[in-house]
């Protein structure tokens, strides 16, 4: 099944280079459709023809932010924040996602493969 997700600029190049292999989402409606060997299109927010391919080959559901990061806080957070309450603090305040959405839904780490441009 082929799923379509935004993202902003910096984590489009970062997939697209390689550099990031997992992406952080709330675990609502549309993300619990994704399934293990799915297909995401990933659609650039700031430039929207622009898009890229990549295979679900692994998904972890956790019922806080703060559970979700500290699985891979070293490997994906560690260059960019001093501690795990940093990057929730950062996903409330930044605007991704409010607190109220996430404990209704919970969030989830979706771990990519096979990143292309074209599928």
């Amino acid at each position: 099944m082929l799923h379509d997700l935004k993202l902003y600029a910096n984590n489009f190049d970062k997939i697209e280079s390689g550099q990031k292999l997992r992406e952080y989402r709330l675990y609502d409606e549309k993300r619990r459709t994704i399934n293990i060997g799915d297909t995401i299109r990933f659609v650039s927010i700031s430039n929207p023809p622009k898009y890229l391919f990549a295979d679900v080959i692994k998904i972890e559901i956790f019922k806080n932010w703060y559970d979700c990061y500290a699985q891979y806080f070293e490997e994906d957070f560690k260059d960019r924040y001093k501690t795990i309450e940093e990057v929730v603090d950062d996903t409330y305040n930044g605007g991704y996602y409010t607190k109220e959405d996430s404990v209704k839904y919970g969030c989830c780490c979706i771990t990519l493969s096979n990143i292309r441009n074209k599928k």
